[in-house]
Formats: C-alpha cells, sequence, structure tokens
C-alpha cells in the first residue's frame, strides 16, 4: 500500500503533473490548444514543444488572486451555476462509487490543483455524466467541466448526504435551478499514478470549539495529515449526533480528538469503530497522527417528526422534510471535520484496555 508523505516536495509533485499535461487549466472559451492564451484561468503557461518539461514547472502555476488558487476564489466567490472548467487537477480521495449494470458510474470525489495544493473541491458525477464510464482513482489527471453551486442549506438539490449540505460542488445542472443553464458533468482524463502528498497541518489547527466555529477553511476540500501523536477524547460529541431531535437515538457519526478536531467516520467505522472503543472505556491513540480530507459538515435536521419502523429488523429512522443544515448544540450553520479514508493508513490507532 502506497503512503503519503507530508508536503515538503509539492513543487517535483506539480512539476511531474504538469509535464504529463503541459498547457492551460481553467480555459473557458473552448480552445482546446494547450497554451496561455486568452481565457486561460488557471494553471497556464506555454505547452512547450513536446508537451513536457520544457513548458517549465515555474512557469506553469499562475500568480494568486486574491491569495489564492482557481479552487479558492471559486469556492470563496463562486456564483451557482457558473460555468467551470478545471484542467489538470488531481485525484486526492474517492468518498464513493456506484457501479451500475452498463459499466456507468456514480462517483463523487474530490480534486486539486497542484499549483495550490491546499485548495480542493467536491466533485459529484452522475451515471449520465460524461464520460459515463469513468472510475475516480486517487491521482488520476483530469480535466473537468461543470457547473458551480453550494448545495442547497437543507441539501434539496439532490445533495448525496445531508453532512454535504452548504459544501461547494461541481456538478451537473441536475436541480440547479438557475435559469438557462444546462449541461452535463464533463470528466477527461489525462493521466494518472500523480499521488500529491498531503498537506502537513499547521500547529493548533482545526479547533472547532465543538462545531462552533469554522476553523482553517484555507484548507477546505483538500487533504492533510495532523501529526501525532492524538487522543480520542470525546467518543460522544454533541456536534456529531446523528439524529439530536431523536432522544432514542444515540447513533453518533464521528468524534474529537486532541486539540478538538472533529473526526468524522462514515469512511471507515465498518472497519475500525475506534468511536465505540472509546465509548466503552478504553484508551484510543494515534501514534503517527491523523490523515483526511479537510471539508464541511453540517446536520440537517427532520422537520416532519420522522417514523421509525422495524419491518422485522433493527429500528429504521425515515425523514421525509429537513430544515437547512446547523451543528447540534450550536448555533453554527456548519463547520469543518476531518474525513479519513481509510483506517489504514490514514487513522491507525492503538487501544489501550480500560
Amino acid at each position: 500500500m502506497q503512503l503519503r508523505k507530508t508536503l515538503g516536495a509539492a513543487a517535483l509533485i506539480t512539476a511531474a503533473v504538469l509535464a504529463s499535461v503541459a498547457g492551460c487549466s481553467g480555459r473557458d472559451d473552448g480552445d482546446e490548444t494547450p497554451d496561455s492564451g486568452p481565457g486561460c484561468s488557471g494553471t497556464c503557461g506555454d505547452a512547450g514543444t513536446d508537451a513536457g518539461t520544457d513548458g517549465g514547472p515555474t512557469q506553469n502555476c499562475p500568480a494568486p488572486v486574491n491569495g489564492m488558487g482557481p479552487i479558492g476564489n471559486l469556492r470563496t466567490a463562486g456564483e451557482r451555476g457558473q460555468s467551470v472548467t478545471l484542467d489538470n487537477v488531481v485525484v486526492t480521495a474517492v468518498s464513493n462509487v456506484s457501479r451500475g449494470s452498463a459499466g456507468d458510474f456514480i462517483a463523487r470525489f474530490w480534486v486539486v490543483n497542484p499549483c495550490f495544493p491546499t485548495e480542493g473541491i467536491y466533485i459529484d458525477k452522475f451515471y449520465t455524466d460524461l464520460v459515463m464510464n469513468y472510475e475516480p482513482v486517487v491521482g488520476d489527471v483530469l480535466t473537468i467541466t461543470g457547473f458551480f453551486r453550494r448545495f442547497y442549506p437543507n441539501g434539496d438539490d439532490n445533495v448525496p448526504a445531508g453532512r454535504d449540505a452548504y459544501r461547494p460542488v461541481i456538478k451537473s445542472d441536475f436541480q440547479l435551478n438557475v435559469a438557462g443553464v444546462r449541461g452535463k458533468l464533463s470528466i477527461t482524463k489525462r493521466g494518472s499514478g500523480q499521488i500529491l502528498p498531503d498537506n502537513a497541518a499547521p500547529a493548533n489547527f482545526g479547533n472547532s470549539e465543538g462545531g462552533s466555529t469554522k476553523p482553517n477553511p484555507e484548507f477546505a476540500g483538500s487533504r492533510v495529515h495532523i501529526p501525532g501523536p492524538l487522543t480520542l477524547t470525546n467518543a460522544k460529541p454533541t456536534a456529531l449526533r446523528q439524529y439530536p431531535n431523536d432522544p432514542e437515538n444515540h447513533n453518533y457519526v464521528g468524534f474529537e480528538v486532541t486539540g478538538g478536531v472533529l473526526v468524522a467516520s462514515y469512511k471507515t467505522y465498518q472497519a475500525c469503530d475506534l468511536r465505540a472503543t472509546a465509548d466503552d472505556g478504553g484508551t484510543v491513540t494515534f501514534p503517527n497522527g491523523i490523515h483526511g480530507v479537510w471539508e464541511t459538515f453540517t446536520n440537517t435536521p427532520c422537520t416532519d417528526g420522522g417514523t421509525t419502523s422495524t419491518d422485522g429488523g433493527p429500528p429504521r429512522f425515515t425523514c421525509n422534510t429537513y430544515g437547512d443544515g446547523v451543528i447540534p448544540g450550536t448555533q453554527n450553520d456548519y463547520t469543518y471535520v476531518l474525513y479519513p479514508m481509510t483506517c489504514d493508513p490514514d487513522m491507525v490507532g492503538t487501544v489501550a484496555a480500560p
């Protein structure tokens, strides 16, 4: 299994990626020629004579605008329905993939521009989006064309999960609800195997004060490494209670570690439920820290009371109408949490029995 290294050779990784896909990132004029002419709004530079390293890695990265790269500016000031082309972006994490019977895929994943490795964004691909049979793999180098939105506060615009409400995303026009904006998400694979290093979290990173703040948005959508040792300090943080309005439901969707960092466990709880271990009295530590995607989180409350059914199995809660997302126990609409993608290597823990 290939382990990521913390950020220290970003320039070398950038050079490798740009050598394989030299030219322009963020082109918005429909010109397929890889150069730095009009319409180039991302990784821009002359393609060179062979679309390789003679284009020069330093020339291919544009100067920051407002202190940010293209994705950072999009997350900060993008407008709903804005047409977006991201070129030379690299897949850094995959949330989920579902394969249809015809070999087409639903896929949700994150990408970054290697010139600005702390800026990532979520991509939401449906079966019918182009290319239909594309399945994301970490390290893929892509050109992506679609439309920007922030999922509605209540998630009522085809949000994949309630936790994703408010999240910036590139998607097709489905339930976009912007007059005159039509089109599918388009993904073109231009390379593979470009594994980017995780960003090293700075000191005091990620303290959301129980979910009441939005810490470190400058890392949003990117993978980070919070160095160890870390300890699981709270197995039942109010901010991560799954159904805060249901007194009979005591499920939690993550935990808190040293420094006030909230860690969501939707990708890991089935394989390594360390939260449950700590809740049973064990001491859980992460000697080497935790890796994951630093991204938005919220909780969309059920506003119709919901129903609970058993159908011969365990109780199942169903809600038909959701309200605007809020972090339980706070007035904050959303916060940032860490999303590990795997138990190993992202969050290898050790357990001491009570």
